[in-house]
Parts: structure tokens; sequence; C-alpha cells
């Protein structure tokens, strides 16, 4: 179910319905980012929008034409072919060069006279499936105190969609800081992250809601570790983990006792060699277990991460994403993800991974 908000002065935004707030978003083909259902909810009407929000809408397509290598009239030829599939039953959208070029005038400081001053719903669908991006983010949410909202099983390809918007806000930002309950698959092995994700959602009463989660799960590690796991990228990435889950898991206890030591070993000496390889700028921070205030503060989620102070996504416990650009949610975030970090377990790289190599010594006396 996709529902209209009103925004101020503004365009359109699509939210995926969840019974909780969440995070995540992601289009690939002509038609996956919202589809020829939901776009049947989507008015070709124009709506006003203020200057502020044309020039930055404008300045996102732009960013992300420049991204894909994209010219006006290769986005425009893109767009025609898009929004046919999208609008099969509605009116479709005409988005010829020279439209797409006066929605583009908006990035000036002072539009030409032709510059658009209207954007269409209809127009911003078509746009962000070509582009790969949400609605949301085309039109930004720094405004919007509504998180966007994500369910998972409803919307499984949004995936990609919100792996670009993560990945710009990346490419700006300093540090990408998370915290999870379980090891995040960015820095593990690929056979770790498949075996861990087996165990974690096979046990859902739904075995058909388990299978879509496992491969859920099993496409965004593999997107996230060929990004994380890159020389030159330009951003730190900080994962935190609370001692006592990083054991539970990386050492196989309880549910987790199903992967085989042989798994975990390897897995250990996979996350070894990332913290100690400079060009990947990867830091495990292993909090102690008596800071309660911080886990008291993470309860509802399994996973919260923030890019500097620009952008904050999260993980609920029963699958759903959310994320949000809005200071009310991502300076309270990143504050807490700061005071975590001083609570670490070890004081630098050397000792992480003696601490590492102990859980290794662990495993080996552990009983087959």
């Amino acid at each position: 179910m996709y529902v209209t908000h009103g925004l101020p002065l503004m365009i359109y935004t699509v939210l995926a319905h969840s019974a909780v707030p969440g995070v995540l978003k992601s289009p690939t083909g002509l038609v996956r980012l919202i589809g020829p259902v939901a776009a049947s909810f989507v008015s070709s009407q124009p709506i006003a929008a203020s200057f502020s929000r044309l020039q930055q809408t404008a300045n996102t397509i732009y960013s992300r034409m420049r991204f894909l290598g994209l010219n006006e009239t290769q986005l425009s030829e893109r767009c025609s072919l898009t929004a046919i599939h999208l609008f099969e039953d509605a009116e479709v959208p005409s988005l010829t060069r020279d439209r797409v070029s006066k929605i583009l005038m908006n990035r000036q400081d002072v539009p030409a006279k032709s510059a658009a001053r209207i954007i269409t719903q209809a127009e911003l669908t078509v746009l962000a499936n070509v582009l790969g991006v949400s609605v949301e983010w085309l039109i930004g949410q720094e405004e919007s105190r509504d998180p966007v909202v994500w369910n998972v099983l409803a919307n499984p390809d949004r995936v990609v969609e919100f792996a670009h918007v993560l990945q710009a806000y990346e490419e700006v930002g300093k540090e990408n800081k998370v915290w999870s309950q379980y090891l995040m698959h960015s820095y593990t092995s690929e056979a770790f992250a498949r075996a861990f994700n087996q165990v974690h959602y096979e046990g859902k009463p739904n075995p058909a809601k388990a299978r879509s989660l496992i491969e859920f799960y099993n496409r965004i590690a593999r997107i996230r570790r060929k990004r994380i796991l890159r020389t030159g990228r330009s951003f730190d990435y900080t994962s935190l983990l609370y001692q006592s889950h990083f054991e539970e898991v990386s050492c196989g206890q309880g549910v987790f006792s199903a992967i085989s030591k042989t798994i975990l070993r390897r897995n250990l000496e996979v996350m070894i060699d990332t913290i100690t390889s400079p060009s990947l700028r990867i830091k495990l921070v292993i909090i102690k277990d008596d800071y309660v205030a911080g886990l008291q503060a993470v309860r509802d989620y399994e996973i919260l991460s923030t890019v500097d102070n620009l952008f904050s996504s999260w993980n609920y416990h029963g699958g759903d994403v959310g994320w949000s650009e809005h200071p009310s949610y991502v300076q309270p975030h990143r504050q807490l993800l700061d005071r975590m970090s001083a609570h670490s377990l070890c004081r630098d790289v050397n000792e992480t991974v003696e601490y590492l190599k102990s859980l290794q010594s662990r495993l080996r006396s552990r009983p087959k």
C-alpha cells in the first residue's frame, strides 16, 4: 500500500506502508520501483513547489545523471520508454529533452524564465525509476519529520535503490558508523553471511517469508560487501557491536551453533584481515556489556546507522527498514553511536586483533 504525503509546498512522497517505521528503498528495472499498480495511485496533475525544493530536486537529478553517465537526451529517451510501462492506463507524462532541460534550469540561483515551475507526481515517478533512486530522495526529506518507511517483503527490489541513496551520502560523508546486533556482512566472509541468514531467518513461522528474507539479505550482503571491501573508498566504515552479541554469533553460540566451526574460524580470519588493512578503512568496535544505557536506547533495532550528521537508517527486529535525513532523527542517532564508541572493550586495532585471536582459540577448543 502506498500513501501520498502533502509535504509543505512540494511534490510527492511514496511511503511503503509498514506496521512500524523502517528504512530502505530502490528500483532497478523499468517498472520495479513503484510498478504499474502503484502508478495507478499517482496523479499527473502539477503540484506547486517552492524554488528551494525545485532547486534541490534539480540538483539531485543532475548529480544522479552524472553518476550514470547520462546526458539530457539520453535521460529523456529512457523516461519516454519507462513512462509507457508505468502508465499504461493513465495519462503518460511527456519528459521530452526540452522538459528535462527546463527542470534542470532550476539548478541555477536565478533560473531562466522558461524554467519549470512545477514537477508533477507522474514525472517524479518516471525520473526516479530511470535514475534508480526513490521519489523520496529526489525531493529530499530534510524538511520532513516523518521517516521513510519500507516493508522488506512487500518491496524487495527497493534494496538497490536504497544502496544508491546510501552510496550518495557515503560519497560526501566522512564516516558511516553502524551499530548492529549481529555481524555486518560488509566485512564478513560470504560463506558466513549465507550461513548466518539461513540460521537467523529459517525459524520464522512462515516458511515462505523465511525464504524471502534469506534471499533478500543474501542480496544485501553481496551489494554491501562489494562496496565496502574495496580500496580507495573515500569514507571510513565503523562497525559497533556489544561483546555478548559479537561472541554469540562469531563463536556459534545458541541457535548459531548450527554454523560450522570451519565457517566460523574462517570468518574470524577474514575480519582480522579487513580491520588490519589500512586501505579498507574499517574499524571494529566491541562495546562493553556494562554500557546498558546504550543497549536500552537501541532495544527496538537490529541495526542503526548514520553517515556523519547527514543521514540515518535503521532495521527493526521484524525486518522492516527506515531512513531519515531530518536532524531530529540523524543527530540523536549519531550522538548515541558516538557514546557507544567511547565504551570500547579494546583501545586500538592491535588489541582488537588479539581479542579476535582469543575467540579463534576458543573455537579450536570447542567440542565438535
